[in-house]
C-alpha cells in the first residue's frame, strides 16, 4: 500500500467515527480527504510526511495531528478552502518532525556519557 493511500485510509476512518475524538466538521474533513486524494504521488507535502514516517513511523502515532488537527479540521467555520488544506498538511509536518526531534533528544540524552 503507498503512503497516500494509507493516509487515504486513515482520514476516512476518523471520517467514519473510528478515530479517538469525533470529528468536529465531517464536511469538512471530507473536503480534505478529496484535497488529499486529488494530489499527485510526488507532491511535497505528501513525500515530506512519507519521509518522516520512514524515518520512524512516528507520523501515525502522533495524538498532536490524529486527535487533535484532524477531529478539529473546520471546526467552528461554515468555509474552508485548499489553503486551509495546505495548512493543515503544514501543521502536520511540523508536528511529526517536532516529535521525531523530541525522541531523538530523547536517545542523545540516554547515550552513556
Amino acid at each position: 500500500m503507498t503512503f497516500k493511500a494509507e493516509f487515504l485510509a486513515e482520514l476516512e476512518d476518523c471520517l467514519r467515527g473510528y478515530g479517538a475524538v469525533p470529528v468536529s466538521n465531517p464536511d469538512a474533513l471530507a473536503f480534505f480527504i478529496e484535497f488529499v486524494r486529488a494530489m499527485p504521488d510526488h507532491d511535497k507535502h505528501l513525500r515530506c510526511l512519507e519521509g518522516v514516517d520512514q524515518g520512524s513511523g512516528s507520523f501515525w502515532n502522533n495524538p498532536a495531528v490524529w486527535w487533535e488537527q484532524v477531529p478539529r479540521f473546520g471546526a467552528g467555520r461554515s468555509k474552508w478552502g485548499a489553503a486551509d488544506c495546505r495548512r493543515l498538511l503544514d501543521d502536520m509536518l511540523d508536528e511529526a518532525i517536532s516529535d521525531e526531534i523530541d525522541v531523538l533528544e530523547m536517545e542523545i540524552r540516554e547515550l552513556p556519557s
